[in-house]
């Protein structure tokens, strides 16, 4: 194997510890923006709920009323 030199040597561990850096970025990006899709799926799960109860309630309020006689 090739010596290095202690300069190569102290490059190497600054490339090392700046792409670990990097990767530990990169995942707590992914992670954040899953986070936040999956917030939003629920929001608008949840806005979609709420419309179709809206909405069937507004349906029933349109009906005209029924007599009993």
């Amino acid at each position: 194997m090739k010596r290095r030199t202690a300069r190569q040597l102290v490059r190497l561990l600054s490339d090392i510890r700046h792409a670990v850096h990097c990767s530990t970025l990169r995942a707590a990006a992914t992670n954040r923006a899953m986070a936040l899709a999956s917030a939003e799926r629920d929001a608008d799960a949840a806005g979609a709920s709420e419309e179709s109860t809206e909405a069937a309630r507004e349906s029933r309020q349109d009906k005209p009323a029924r007599s009993g006689s």
